[in-house]
């Protein structure tokens, strides 16, 4: 955000203090009302993330909260007019669209809740993802579309390591069937580490090549650990051949990996502003 870009700071300051308290409230709630019954159901079901959901969807809620916690702070620093509030939302949305994605999924499978509630979360901070960073930003809309990319392959990056880590856990001490699972649960869970790190210095790094170099790092690691892992779940893992779900995490890294490996694509997509 440049000195010279006029923003009504009570307004943002308002919608920032909205969405630090909604994000914080319903992190709590949701734990509350749906955890038990998620993981009740999924028991029930002899699915296989009940074994593992007890600890991550917790820790999605404790992100969430951190979200919110830092929407909280933008809140201050937009009501006092401090050029900060805009980095420290950006950073805030970007966390809270992380934590407010994944959950839904064991509570939908489950049917435990359906739709899942953390979309409550989600989409509010989806549309401000989108306003932030057009008019306190004023970023390109190709740039803002790509951020989304990236965060795309953030979040799921990260749900290829947890579900590998879940059929890990449930094939122990089975190490042929979980060596796959074994070998990229923790390559996956750090491309989408190096994925954050990417989509938040895409709006707020100066040393854009050190954003960039971050980013192959994040996709080469993403297809390296994430198309194994997927051709062996859907090829090698059951006697039939089924799609899979861990497909999803390389192959939007491969394409969005076609930005960052060309120089021209990376220029024309990061370097215009409005």
């Amino acid at each position: 955000m440049t000195e010279e870009t006029k923003i009504n700071n009570g307004i943002w300051g308002l919608i920032s203090l909205i969405l630090g308290v909604g994000g914080v409230f319903f992190s709590y709630l949701f734990i509350y009302l749906h955890l038990g019954n998620i993981l009740s159901a999924e028991t029930a079901a002899a699915q296989e993330c009940s074994l593992t959901a007890p600890f991550f969807i917790p820790l999605f809620a404790v992100i969430g909260i951190l979200g919110g916690i830092l929407w909280l702070v933008a809140s201050v620093g937009f009501f006092q007019k401090k050029e900060w509030a805009y980095s420290v939302s950006v950073i805030a949305v970007v966390i809270a669209l992380f934590a407010s994605f994944w959950p839904n999924i064991p509570a939908m499978e489950s049917k435990a809740a359906i739709p899942g509630p953390w979309f409550l979360i989600f989409l509010p901070n989806l549309l401000i993802y989108f306003y932030l960073l057009r008019s306190i930003g004023k970023e390109s809309r190709r740039k803002v579309w790509f951020g989304l990319g990236v965060g795309m392959a953030y979040i799921l990056e990260f749900i290829n390591g947890i579900a590998a880590t879940t059929r890990m856990v449930n094939r122990l001490p089975d190490y042929s069937s979980a060596s796959t699972y074994m070998l990229t649960f923790l390559p996956n869970m750090f491309a989408s580490i190096l994925f954050g790190f990417t989509v938040v210095g895409l709006f707020l790094g100066k040393k854009k090549d050190l954003v960039r170099i971050i980013g192959l790092c994040a996709v080469f690691l993403a297809i390296f650990a994430g198309f194994p892992l997927a051709f062996y779940s859907m090829f090698f893992a059951d006697t039939n051949a089924n799609f899979s779900m861990f497909i999803m995490g390389p192959f939007v890294s491969l394409l969005i990996g076609f930005v960052f490996m060309s120089s021209k694509l990376w220029d024309k997509t990061v370097g215009n502003t409005e």
